[in-house]
């Protein structure tokens, strides 16, 4: 896994951890797939990746008026999970274009563009949304996504034009309250889309602070949990987490925008959102909108 070349390893750490009275558990763990026995089970110190991409101009001073939304889309796999996961991609992707490291782009894909001119055949398309599919369904993964709605931004800050950063903040704090508080002997690993130096020195400002001082909802130990290095990859890099969360990116604000609309790949992953384990809540869980 080249785009995390510099982490040092093992992976996982091993400790025994007696269970009294649990035929299951439900803990965020476990709603990533990891099973829990009844009287005994293996902890792991765990890796977890995050993979960030978005959909829509976050720069309020130049938004789009066909598309005033900005969405910022964030995907977690434990590592093992991301492994068969990454797998799956190549030979989805060997199987249809003959060559494992293409690049899922959504809006070339959706212009049946370049390399994807191969959708033209409805034949084709529907094999192709069947396999795809089963990735989206099969996977284990999670997903906690910001839309902020850009005309009511303006209106709320004026002089603000941060909605990448502040959505980026939002979508760490669900992902520290979905690994849970209290388990910072874990690992969180953030891989997003570069942009340019000057957006991403910017994003390294506000991870570097919120991973020292906090937000308003997490402590500053919370964020031990967060690795101190945002790795920041291309495209051509072809990682194909943040190809994946692309994908999810664009369902989720298209769903926001004409919520009465069938979205036919927003239907595929609606049930891995982050959900709120008292009620399965997904709005102020996996979904967050601002302002």
């Amino acid at each position: 896994m080249g785009w995390l070349s510099g982490l040092k390893h093992p992976s996982y750490k091993r400790t025994i951890v007696k269970i009294q009275g649990f035929e299951s558990l439900s803990h965020p763990h476990y709603l990533l797939g990891l099973s829990l026995q009844r009287a005994l089970f293996i902890r792991y110190i765990l890796r977890y990746f995050v993979f960030i991409d978005e959909s829509g101009e976050s720069d309020v001073k130049k938004p789009d008026p066909k598309f005033e939304i900005f969405v910022l889309c964030g995907v977690i796999f434990r590592e093992d999970h991301y492994n068969h996961f990454n797998q799956s991609m190549k030979l989805l992707k060997a199987k249809y274009f003959n060559d494992e490291r293409i690049i899922f782009h959504s809006s070339e894909m959706r212009r049946k563009a370049g390399a994807f001119e191969i959708f033209r055949n409805q034949n084709i398309l529907e094999e192709f949304y069947k396999d795809i599919g089963e990735i989206f369904i099969n996977s284990k993964y999670r997903i906690i996504s910001c839309v902020i709605d850009i005309g009511k931004y303006k209106d709320k800050y004026p002089k603000r034009n941060t909605a990448y950063c502040d959505a980026f903040t939002f979508i760490c704090e669900r992902f520290i309250g979905l690994i849970g508080k209290n388990h910072t002997d874990h690992s969180l690993h953030f891989c997003l889309e570069n942009r340019n130096k000057h957006k991403n020195k910017e994003l390294i400002n506000i991870y570097t602070k919120i991973c020292k001082y906090g937000t308003d909802y997490c402590s500053t130990s919370s964020f031990k949990v967060c690795q101190k290095i945002l790795f920041f990859r291309s495209k051509d890099d072809c990682i194909n987490g943040i190809e994946f969360a692309d994908l999810c990116a664009y369902p989720i604000a298209r769903k926001h925008l004409s919520p009465d609309k069938r979205q036919p790949t927003y239907d595929l992953f609606e049930n891995k959102f982050y959900k709120s384990l008292f009620n399965g809540q997904i709005k102020g869980y996996g979904l967050k909108y601002f302002p």
